[in-house]
């Protein structure tokens, strides 16, 4: 997939990659000033106040699994984004601990079953060996291997069936609207026009497959063909859960998957494990290898958290660290995934680690609901790429802070 810069669409969403110079400097930030500033933050203060702002850094493992296990006191704040999107019931993301948010929980496991996995490995299966075996000895690895089969699964399972002619603008619009809801929280009124933009590329698509499901059934492995028939919910809520999933999903993976692929690709013990385990069909040492290269590159520096009352983290430690009301939480998983008072040597590649160190879905309340998901679908694409052995065949290119292209070698 090639975006060309300022490509437009029909919905009037217009998405522009970075410039040379700008990507640049995007890499230098998200890849060494942040992790460097953090890692000092870590050390020496690890609830930490930035000047002249309302923002409150939280870098260590354990004050970050605070804020995560405290849910009711460090509350979502992406229900402002949400409300520039029609997007009604909310996101499931952007509710806080109520019966409403349970309930939602609900009727979303119903839809995507834990018996489904199955179904996912073998679209996930099918699309990475169908790839690789006609690419021949050569592939964009993102592109034309992990975008496809996320596209697949959203197509095969979901049941959202996306037209070749707005093909780009869907994964373009579902890749700013992540930023949008997740990233910077000062939204400015070009940001809420670009996301309402792209939001709209992303209801069509949603709405069309519904529609055409009610005239057309579809059966009822797939999300909405078993909404419909099984009565699950009314469309309202069937189209709000599938665009969460979806910007939970598409964008997640995508960014996920090119982060650890490039761990794998230019850390010799990470290739070393990779290959060893596909070569032995150990789809278990496989993922290992995958969750360890997201710890030591995780897709994105932070979350955020607000409070609407006075709070104190640390209580009983004595460490504690008071937080006013009304500031906003910026916590970082990568940050703690990195803690050595909790993993030792955190820059040593290892694949048999805990599994208590890793976060990279989330810690307890919002821990991510497509987790099992996401893990047979990067089961599939790793165990069928590392098997070939790969070698980098091209220059990587970036889009912001992930791997957009990756040309890779290899046998079949």
């Amino acid at each position: 997939m090639t975006s060309s810069a300022g490509k437009g669409s029909s919905s009037g969403f217009k998405y522009t990659r970075p410039g040379p110079v700008a990507q640049f400097f995007i890499s230098l930030v998200v890849q060494r000033v942040i992790p460097t500033v953090f890692g000092l933050l870590r050390r020496f203060a690890p609830v930490f106040r930035f000047p002249f702002t309302n923002t409150v850094l939280v870098t260590s493992f354990d004050y970050v699994q605070e804020v995560c296990a405290r849910h009711n006191d460090f509350t979502v704040p992406y229900q402002r984004q949400v409300d520039h999107l029609d997007w009604v019931p909310t996101f499931l993301l952007a509710m806080k601990d109520t019966p409403a948010y349970w309930e939602t929980m609900k009727q979303v496991k119903a839809l995507w079953r834990t018996e489904d996995l199955a179904f996912v490995r073998e679209i996930a299966k099918d699309v990475s060996e169908n790839a690789l075996d006609k690419a021949g000895d050569r592939i964009d690895a993102i592109q034309e291997l992990m975008v496809p089969v996320t596209e697949a699964v959203i197509g095969r399972y979901y049941g959202v069936s996306i037209p070749a002619d707005i093909r780009q603008d869907f994964f373009d619009g579902a890749m700013y609207l992540a930023g949008f809801l997740f990233g910077s929280q000062n939204m400015t009124p070009a940001s809420i026009a670009k996301a309402q933009s792209a939001v709209a590329v992303v209801w069509e698509v949603i709405d069309a497959s519904i529609a055409a499901a009610h005239k057309t059934p579809l059966p009822d492995n797939t999300i909405i063909g078993r909404c419909i028939a099984d009565k699950v919910t009314d469309d309202k809520h069937l189209r709000s859960y599938l665009m969460g999933m979806i910007l939970g999903y598409l964008p997640t993976n995508t960014i996920a998957n090119g982060h650890a692929l490039g761990v794998i690709m230019n850390n010799a013990d990470g290739y070393k494990y990779g290959v060893a385990a596909a070569e032995k069909g150990d789809y278990d040492m496989v993922l290992k290898v995958v969750h360890e290269s997201l710890r030591i590159s995780y897709i994105l520096p932070g979350l955020w958290r607000t409070t609407s009352e006075d709070q104190e983290l640390g209580l009983g430690t004595g460490k504690s660290h008071k937080i006013a009301k009304g500031r906003m939480i910026y916590f970082s998983l990568m940050s703690a995934m990195m803690d050595s008072r909790r993993i030792p040597d955190p820059n040593r590649f290892d694949p048999n680690r805990p599994r208590d160190v890793y976060m990279i879905y989330g810690y307890q309340f919002h821990y991510c609901v497509g987790a099992a998901i996401a893990d047979v679908m990067m089961e599939e694409i790793f165990m069928a790429l590392l098997r070939r052995a790969p070698k980098q065949a091209g220059k990587v290119q970036y889009n912001g802070n992930f791997i957009w292209n990756m040309p890779l070698s290899y046998k079949n």
